[in-house]
Order: structure tokens, then C-alpha cells, then sequence
């Protein structure tokens, strides 16, 4: 693949995307869950903040107190804007939600309509969320974690993953350190945070999901590449739909002065470039494969800034 101008490449990204070709290749059925893995045992290491490494895709996860009670272990998603718990937690916190009212839940790959639970206090460092009507899914569908703090919405915050020292906080936004790449971000739909970025000579509009374990663009997108398919995927999200996709090899990503090398894309129809209105104009979700690559990220949700450090 030819390189783009020089700009700061950040070795750990290519090294984890160079792996990624290599299972693309290979895997004639790759599957592509939304979210990662099995919850590490208590002891082991890392519990909070995993990076991606050659044989695992990382995910970050925060201890949370709902009603005074947990901490309960949750993923940190910045690509969703609601705040979901699983039928285990709803049960051990005493929250009737089989006889709970609906709601319309909208993921990756499709929408369900889920029981919804009025939780008076949820806790996550500075974080503090006063009455909030939570979705309640199957533990399935998060990857064995306890749920997932949606913090897309999030306006003073700052999160902090330091995956060297498995250290993941929300506290209150401040500048960044002088050795950390920055990237400038703006808000989409949904209170989103996205960069515009430039694959190749295409530009498009990268939305930043640390709940999402690769990397997926839309059609728009691989219609600009002229992506063609090096194999096909199963991509699974937050509720039980799914969706084929295909897979592809990209471009340099830039964003600001900052280069993605070797990344692999997952393309498709996916249900949530709708939902965001970003369906008709190149986009894609940059997952975990992407940020967990670092030896720490940032996310200044009150300067709209991503920062990056490897």
C-alpha cells in the first residue's frame, strides 16, 4: 500500500492492522462482534483498560456504583449516547423491568425494542447521572460485561485510558500533555464526537467508538475507495440482528497530522450510519482495533479533542 506524506505514524496501529490483514486473509467466515471478548478474571491483568495487542482486541471498562450499589464493571462506549445494563444487574439491583415499559434500542446492525428501567444514581468518577431511564439487555449482548456507560453525550468530561498502567478515568476536562498527538473533533449527531479525515484521497467523517471492536465504514465509503471485498464478515451489535460485511484493506487514514496505517475495514449497510444520518456521505466508526493500539487515549468531550499516545 503506498504511503502517504509524512506525518507521525503510530507504529502500534500498524502493527495491530498488519495482523488484521493477515486474518482477513485467512479466516474464510471472520466473525466481528460489536464488543469484545470475555470480561478478564478478577487478579488478571489488565481488568479495566485492555489494549489490542497481536492476539486479543482490547476494551475499556469502568467500575460503576448504580444506587449505592457495585461497583459494577462497564464498558465505556463514546460511540453511544445511552447507558444499557444487563438482566443480571437489573435483577441483583431489585429493578422489575419484565413488567418494565419499552423503548426502541438502536445498534450497530439493527433495533429492538428492550425493557427500560428508571435508575435514580449511577457513579463513574467525577461522572454523576441523576435519574436516568436505562435500557435492559441479555448479558450476551455485551460481551459478558455488567453493561455500558454510554458517554457520547457527556459535555464537561474528560476519559482518560492509560492502557500501560490499566488505569481508566472520567474526570473534569483540562489541556492536554505536550506529548500527546491531538486531534480536533466535532460534534455529529447524537452528541457524538467526530473527526474529519482523509483515507487516501478520500475525505470522510470518523466517528470515534470505543465500544466497537473494528472498524466499519459504510457503503458510501467503500463506493469512494472502490473497496473491493477481500473476504466477508459477521458483524454483531447490541441487539440480536446481524449483518454481512465486507472486507478491506484501506488507505493511509490521516487525521490532522496524525496517521493510521494498514488499518482493515469491515463495509456494509450497517444499521447506525442511518440512525446517525451518515448513510449518504463516506463515513466509518473507528473501534478498538484502531484505538486500543495506543499506549493512551484521551477523549476531552468540553474542547471536542482526541488525544492520542504511543
Amino acid at each position: 500500500m503506498p504511503l502517504a506524506a509524512p506525518a507521525p505514524i503510530l507504529t502500534g496501529v500498524k502493527r495491530t492492522a498488519a495482523l488484521a490483514l493477515a486474518l482477513a486473509g485467512a479466516l474464510a467466515t471472520p466473525l466481528i462482534p460489536a464488543s469484545t471478548g470475555p470480561v478478564p478474571d478478577p487478579g488478571a491483568e489488565p481488568v479495566f483498560a485492555t489494549p489490542t495487542t497481536l492476539d486479543r482486541i482490547g476494551r475499556i471498562l469502568v467500575p460503576v456504583t448504580i444506587n449505592g450499589q457495585g461497583p459494577f464493571r462497564m464498558l465505556v462506549d463514546t460511540g453511544a449516547n445511552r447507558t444499557t445494563i444487563t438482566t443480571a444487574v437489573a435483577m441483583q439491583l431489585g429493578l422489575d423491568y419484565e413488567s418494565a415499559p419499552t423503548v426502541v434500542l438502536n445498534g450497530v446492525t439493527g433495533s429492538a425494542s428492550v425493557p427500560v428501567v428508571e435508575v435514580a444514581r449511577m457513579r463513574a468518577g467525577d461522572l454523576v447521572l441523576d435519574g436516568q431511564e436505562v435500557p435492559v439487555v441479555l448479558p450476551h449482548l455485551v460481551a459478558g460485561a455488567d453493561g455500558i456507560l454510554g458517554v457520547a453525550g457527556l459535555r464537561e468530561q474528560r476519559l482518560v485510558v492509560d492502557f500501560k498502567r490499566d488505569l481508566v478515568t472520567i474526570s473534569r476536562s483540562r489541556f492536554s500533555r505536550d506529548d500527546e498527538l491531538r486531534i480536533r473533533a466535532d460534534r455529529v449527531a447524537g452528541g457524538l464526537l467526530g473527526a474529519h479525515v482523509r483515507i487516501g484521497r478520500v475525505r470522510a467523517l470518523a466517528v470515534i467508538d470505543t465500544g466497537g471492536q473494528r472498524t466499519l465504514g459504510n457503503r458510501a465509503l467503500q463506493e469512494a475507495l472502490r473497496a473491493d471485498a477481500q473476504a466477508h464478515a459477521t458483524v454483531y451489535g447490541t441487539t440480536e440482528a446481524t449483518m454481512i460485511g465486507d472486507i478491506a484493506a484501506v488507505p493511509d487514514i490521516t487525521m490532522d497530522k496524525t496517521v493510521f496505517r494498514h488499518v482493515v475495514v469491515a463495509f456494509g449497510n450497517f444499521h447506525i450510519f442511518d440512525v446517525w444520518g451518515l448513510a449518504d456521505e463516506p463515513a466509518l466508526i473507528i473501534g478498538m482495533d484502531v484505538l486500543g493500539a495506543m499506549d493512551a487515549l484521551s477523549i476531552d468531550f468540553r474542547l471536542a479533542e482526541i488525544h492520542l499516545r504511543s
